[in-house]
């Protein structure tokens, strides 16, 4: 049973209008061949010579240095989804500024956790220039259920009657979605737009901090770039499909700053574009393996006939 709190404070409220497009699932991809380093086979000894006397070993040559090969460098792993373990135990705050959600484990076991608080900031429905505050109360936490990794992120739902929403895990923050953005609390007289970036408070990361972002980034945006290059060129001649592809591509930088443009001093640490540019990465990858490649046009073929019939057409033997 839910009851609702609200409260009356100003609120730095931000508008977040949705996530970034994705790979439909009726596209045509697939992920290409890895590369695997090719391992070298032991020579086959060579088998007794006839009578059971073995062969005279092939005379001991001197020790020789390897010839040297190209060192190749590692290849680059692919995007990992993160782990709810980064965002037990912490407050969330949509934006890194406003409302409030926490999670804990629901009971130790892998993707079973738990909203322990959830406060939801907007609007008064009735003076949309004043600001309010919803905390969501239950007689015991409110359950989020894992169904999968539709886009490469673990995704969650939470079931509340007023305002249902989804949400995928990222490191240190979840990614809230809902269809529409905002749902109104009538007792409290409150509309909320629950969507977008929920992360740590965005006036508090360090400058060691700032400095790690920024090298993630430049990973992750490697990472991106890597998927998408192997989504177009599985792509192949679908030219409709190449068209989408890099459409949504090409927008997805406007809206990543979409997204993250009122994230709390988002200028100053970058926590907000980091976040997403991981989560496309995740989404385009997710895309790759849902999809086989095309596969050659079939020759049809008439039916083959039974093997009695063939016999009785087959011409006499002389």
């Amino acid at each position: 049973m839910f009851s609702f709190q609200p409260s009356l404070r100003p609120l730095a409220l931000a508008g977040l209008i949705g996530i970034w497009a994705h790979t439909p699932a009726q596209a045509q991809l697939w992920p290409p061949q890895l590369w695997f380093p090719g391992a070298q086979q032991p020579a086959p000894q060579q088998p007794p010579a006839a009578g059971g006397k073995p062969s005279a070993p092939a005379p001991e040559q001197p020790p020789s240095k390897p010839p040297s090969q190209p060192q190749s460098k590692p290849k680059a792993s692919g995007p990992e989804p993160a782990r709810e373990k980064t965002i037990l135990g912490q407050e969330l705050l949509r934006d890194g500024a406003a409302g409030a959600i926490s999670f804990q484990s629901a009971s130790g076991r892998e993707h079973e956790i738990e909203i322990s608080r959830l406060a939801l900031s907007g609007n008064l429905i009735s003076n949309p220039s004043d600001s309010c505050l919803v905390e969501v109360v239950a007689d015991t936490p409110i359950q989020a259920k894992f169904v999968g990794r539709p886009h490469g992120s673990f995704r969650y739902n939470v079931d509340i009657e007023a305002c249902p929403f989804s949400f995928d895990v990222l490191n240190d923050a979840i990614l809230v979605a809902r269809e529409p953005n905002s749902c109104d609390f009538t007792e409290a007289d409150c509309r909320v737009d629950a969507t977008g970036l929920w992360g740590p408070r965005g006036d508090r990361f360090t400058p060691a901090q700032t400095k790690s972002f920024e090298r993630e980034r430049g990973h992750a945006e490697t990472l991106m770039r890597t998927q998408f290059r192997t989504l177009m060129a599985n792509a192949g001649k679908d030219k409709a499909l190449v068209k989408q592809i890099a459409g949504e591509q090409a927008g997805f930088s406007s809206m990543r700053d979409e997204i993250c443009r009122d994230y709390a001093a988002e200028s100053a640490h970058g926590f907000c574009a980091l976040r997403i540019t991981q989560a496309r990465a995740l989404a385009l990858q997710a895309a790759s393996p849902a999809h086989p490649p095309p596969h050659p046009k079939e020759v049809h073929r008439p039916p083959e006939k039974a093997a009695g019939e063939q016999e009785e057409l087959a011409p006499p033997q002389p």
